[in-house]
């Protein structure tokens, strides 16, 4: 296991980040699971008594954050019959490959609490040893909007959130996109966001998926009894539970070497009950305007990537343990994933000349590099992402290596978008 937070207060809606050591070499593990333990401040502290989105992303240079995990905090869980404290898990192994070396992390929890009650969260990742007969080997962030409003004509969900082209892997194997969606805000026509069942919709190319986004299990959970309205059904999510992603095998949509279109839209809707002209105060709309209470406005939290695999028996496997072949030694590029790019040291025995040589998962030669060392030592390679003609890569995975007298050592990298 490997602990990163570990009983971390937030009280406030304000990002948590810190940066925490994983293992080098995730091709190691064939399943990867985050523990995550929410627990209440001690006496004469209290918890957050209110339901809160919450959620983990891994912080990239260059495709924004990446959410792995979404959660929602319980209602008041302290006191005589109650949890006081409340765990639960997610399988975070689709995101495997970014989960090496040093990863900066973003903690949230949409409270408004302050003082000194609050929530204590730990996150623990566990890490299982084997072989999956699918790597994921490359994961694109697609779109996010954490407050994607709803009911509007006037601001239609696709304007606020564009399709986005992607490079498909001329050798992928499958494809599946994740969507984390939640809906929030209540008191509107059918109580949108969080009351109401919509149809959400996924489109590659021209192949359109569809999602009732919605949860009526909510009465179903461990983290009970609690203090509010924790059993009934919402828009994708329950208090004091975790909110599963809408997971989607897209492979069929895909044409291997090509660029495909991903675009997201909800059924249509219009919330009647809003400040506008039209609005008329009735039964079904007391407040033509959001009070910040009992009538607040529509929304949805999305995010969502595309994962694409490859089968394993067409991955490079290379031994990463710590060989010392006649003392020739390769390190641990960094940083890993990486973009643009990277660097990595190897260590020579002796005088003489080594080869830099970098692959694809294919086994096709994307760099090399002669060079010539005229004493032992340890010296270092930038690589900036480019091939040998100067052209720049794609994302996915990469294997390296320095040879010298017939010895050699390879180590995994991964470049991101």
């Amino acid at each position: 296991w490997v602990n990163t937070y570990s009983q971390e207060f937030i009280n406030w809606a304000t990002p948590h980040y810190a940066t925490f050591t994983f293992p080098d070499d995730p091709s190691l593990w064939q399943k990867i699971v985050l523990r995550l333990t929410i627990e209440c401040p001690g006496s004469p502290n209290d918890c957050d008594p209110w339901d809160r989105l919450g959620h983990l992303r891994i912080v990239t240079p260059d495709q924004g954050d990446v959410e792995i995990a979404r959660f929602v905090t319980p209602f008041d869980i302290t006191g005589t019959g109650y949890p006081g404290s409340c765990s639960w898990t997610h399988n975070v192994t689709p995101y495997k490959g970014m989960l090496s070396g040093d990863v900066e992390l973003r903690l949230y929890v949409e409270s408004w609490i302050g003082g000194s009650n609050g929530w204590l969260l730990t996150l623990d990742f566990g890490f299982i040893e084997g072989e999956l007969a699918e790597e994921p080997v490359q994961v694109i962030r697609l779109f996010g909007d954490d407050f994607l409003a709803f009911g509007d004509p006037a601001d239609p969900i696709p304007f606020q959130m564009p399709a986005v082209d992607v490079a498909v892997p001329a050798d992928l194997t499958r494809a599946e996109v994740r969507v984390y969606a939640t809906g929030h805000g209540q008191g509107n026509t059918e109580n949108c966001a969080e009351f109401c069942r919509k149809e959400h919709r996924l489109t590659v190319g021209g192949t359109l998926f569809s999602h009732l986004l919605w949860r009526s299990n909510c009465n179903v959970n461990t983290c009970a009894p609690q203090g509010g309205t924790w059993q009934f059904a919402r828009a994708g999510w329950c208090p004091g539970a975790p909110a599963q992603p809408w997971i989607v095998d897209v492979t069929s949509a895909l044409v291997p070497g090509q660029v495909a279109s991903f675009g997201y839209d909800v059924e249509p809707y219009e919330n009647l009950c809003r400040p506008s002209p039209d609005c008329v105060v009735n039964g079904q709309c007391p407040d033509c305007n959001y009070n910040s209470n009992g009538h607040t406005p529509p929304h949805y939290t999305v995010q969502a990537d595309v994962v694409f695999y490859r089968d394993r028996a067409n991955v490079v496997t290379v031994d990463l343990s710590d060989r010392r072949d006649g003392g020739l030694d390769l390190s641990p590029a960094a940083p890993n994933p990486f973009a643009p790019e990277t660097n990595f040291e190897y260590t020579v025995p002796r005088a003489g000349d080594v080869e830099l040589l970098i692959y694809d998962t294919g086994g096709r030669l994307v760099r090399r590099e002669l060079r010539h060392h005229g004493a032992p030592g340890r010296f270092s390679f930038r690589w900036d992402g480019t091939d040998r003609d100067g052209s720049a890569v794609p994302a996915g995975v990469y294997f390296y290596s320095v040879r010298m007298d017939g010895k050699s050592e390879s180590r995994k990298m991964i470049r991101v978008r």
